[in-house]
């Protein structure tokens, strides 16, 4: 029996991922964690803060910078490695958590991902700035990258460091999204999109 507030956290992850906010209702999720509904409800008093909780855990603190990537002072390209890296294992974990045997719609755990992410744009009060800090740290990133490979003279002198970080940003964040509604993402072709763009541009 699930009693357990990160058990239920987990279980109800699944829930909204492959079915939807506006259709599982209270009932519905605490029968798939093992408890009662007034059980579901001694964690979480309404679905709205069983789903903001979701997301919090699953969306804001798993894709936060510092939980996803493990950057070490190096070459653009080591960062582009380690930047994919961060990604395979975030993915990874991710899916492991999805896939408990139940694929309603025979979609990639990408997909399902997407699909919590869509449904949190939604219904969760007030997001767009959370969502928005989530982008600005990737760009951050990349932006840091290419400035420190431009000061190395790794890359282009002529280059524009926020356009050069923008084409980065949105190769993987492009390629993510498109994957989900085949396989999911195939990380080895990222890497090579991604070493393809940077050759165009190594000094």
């Amino acid at each position: 029996m699930f009693t357990n507030r990160d058990e239920v956290l987990e279980k109800a992850l699944r829930i909204f991922a492959k079915m939807n906010y506006e259709k599982a209702s209270q009932m519905e999720i605490a029968k798939t964690c093992g408890l009662s509904k007034a059980g579901l409800t001694y964690y979480f008093p309404f679905k709205l803060d069983l789903f903001m909780a979701v997301a919090d855990r699953y969306v804001f603190d798993t894709q936060h910078s510092k939980n996803k990537f493990n950057f070490t002072d190096g070459s653009l390209s080591e960062f582009i490695d380690q930047y994919i890296a961060g990604v395979e294992n975030t993915m990874q974990r991710l899916v492991r958590l999805l896939d408990d045997g139940n694929n309603p719609s025979g979609c990639s755990f990408n997909f399902y991902y997407y699909h919590l992410l869509m449904q949190v744009r939604l219904y969760y009060p007030n997001v767009e700035q959370k969502i928005a800090a989530i982008f600005e740290q990737n760009h951050r990133l990349w932006k840091s990258a290419i400035h420190r490979a431009k000061e190395n003279g790794e890359i282009r002198s002529d280059l524009d460091v926020e356009e050069t970080a923008l084409m980065f940003w949105q190769m993987f964040f492009g390629m993510s999204f498109e994957q989900s509604f085949l396989q999911g993402l195939d990380t080895k072709k990222l890497s090579q999109k991604l070493h393809f763009i940077y050759s165009l541009i190594k000094a």
